[in-house]
């Protein structure tokens, strides 16, 4: 019997609107340890002053617990952190923190890395997840626990011939003319949306601003050429392909909005494990895409992560325009304080069927497991407080927390 709200929350079967969860069949090939856990807490790991060769240096296992350990002791409060802790104390029993514990869970990961069910364990028994919307650059998923997000950037990052030719090989054609070149962007995503594409991904924002312009045909195509012309694979600038890029960005989202599936962009802020490139976090400001969203009033935009850090700017955004979606994928292990404060003031700006509560946004599914966990915690303590205010009737409350969990996204994804 449902007695709160945290237990409404707590029993809610949920949609997973963002992870990039690594296939079992990879995992069960790479042996996976607890070492293919960390994903995000690398980035605590290296702010810390862990060595990057950590992470490619071969080493005995003793020896790299040791090290572990000396950067555990100096990151162990993050977020990210907690998170992992949870998820080893709740699934593998983990309580302390020692190098015997380690050596013991290490192989415990490994045990469960080789275990056929473990997926099915974890997110549809443990996390009480039904269905997740997961980005692997392929679309080859399970399907009783999955559908594919594509990720878009490979087909419009182009500086060098040989960028062209890996699209122009995945669509089986030949290109030798930007228009060539489009033909062969279009083939490729018509067959993601026959192989069950739910969404097209744009991951500018870690590499390039996220500011688009309207270049004309001649502009992207004179870049083309010049790009066509080197066959020693020499690169042009990322000055001069932004023309070309940001024509292809536009053709890219009028082919998504024809096939129905909306554009997730990323926004705000960026990790050192996911991109050390030296991408400057201002380029990912919201803000900078006003005219975009301006351009497409049919198209659906999934704006990722909150804005944060720049979030009252996101927020303004996300409430006027009727194309956008509010998403707060990764904010709860960035700081479950700021994603509390977020989702508070989001609750108050933006209509409820624009708002989707949570996306693990990590590579394995014990992460999305004790993401998930946190979410349910601060959603509950957030719809608590609208119940407690007076903004919302309990019965308002469970219902905006199943929309915001689950209905918004099956009807935005047509799951």
């Amino acid at each position: 019997m449902i007695t709160s709200i945290k237990d409404y929350v707590d029993h809610l079967r949920i949609i997973d609107g963002h992870e990039h969860i690594i296939p079992a069949h990879d995992r069960r090939k790479k042996k996976g340890d607890f070492f293919s856990l960390l994903h995000y807490l690398r980035s605590d790991l290296l702010t810390a002053g862990m060595p990057s060769t950590f992470f490619s240096r071969v080493m005995d296992m003793e020896e790299k617990v040791d090290q572990f350990l000396t950067y555990w002791e100096r990151t162990h409060n993050t977020a990210y952190a907690v998170t992992l802790k949870e998820a080893m104390r709740d699934l593998y029993g983990m309580r302390d923190w020692t190098k015997d514990s380690l050596m013991n869970v290490n192989e415990q990961v490994k045990q469960a890395s080789s275990d056929p069910e473990w997926y099915s364990k974890v997110l549809k028994e443990k996390a009480k997840i039904d269905m997740v919307f997961t980005l692997i650059f392929t679309t080859k998923v399970d399907r009783k626990l999955f559908r594919p997000v594509m990720f878009m950037d490979e087909t419009y990052r182009l500086l060098r011939r040989t960028d062209v030719e890996r699209t122009a090989y995945k669509a089986g054609r030949d290109v030798y003319t930007l228009s060539d070149y489009l033909q062969a962007v279009d083939e490729m995503m018509e067959t993601y949306v026959r192989e069950g594409m739910v969404a097209t991904k744009l991951g500018h924002a870690y590499w390039r601003t996220l500011q688009i312009d309207s270049p004309a045909f001649s502009e992207a195509e004179q870049t083309f050429n010049c790009i066509m012309s080197s066959h020693i694979g020499e690169p042009v600038s990322q000055r001069e392909s932004k023309p070309l890029q940001d024509f292809l960005i536009h053709h890219i989202i009028r082919r998504s909005k024809e096939a129905g599936v909306p554009i997730q962009i990323h926004t705000g802020h960026q990790e050192p494990s996911v991109s050390n490139n030296g991408n400057d976090v201002r380029n990912s400001r919201v803000t900078d895409l006003i005219p975009l969203l301006l351009s497409y009033p049919e198209a659906s935009f999934v704006l990722l992560h909150g804005g944060f850090p720049y979030w009252n700017e996101y927020l303004s955004i996300v409430k006027n325009f009727p194309n956008t979606y509010a998403d707060m994928t990764w904010t709860y292990i960035i700081s479950p304080t700021m994603a509390a404060a977020l989702l508070r003031q989001m609750i108050e700006m933006v209509p409820q069927a624009k708002i989707f509560a949570f996306g693990g946004d990590y590579d394995h599914v014990e992460g999305a497991y004790a993401h998930s966990k946190l979410a349910r915690r601060v959603i509950s303590q957030v719809m608590s407080e609208q119940v407690s205010s007076g903004s919302m009737l309990e019965e308002e409350a469970y219902a905006c927390a199943e929309r915001i969990l689950r209905k918004n996204l099956e009807e935005l994804y047509k799951w």
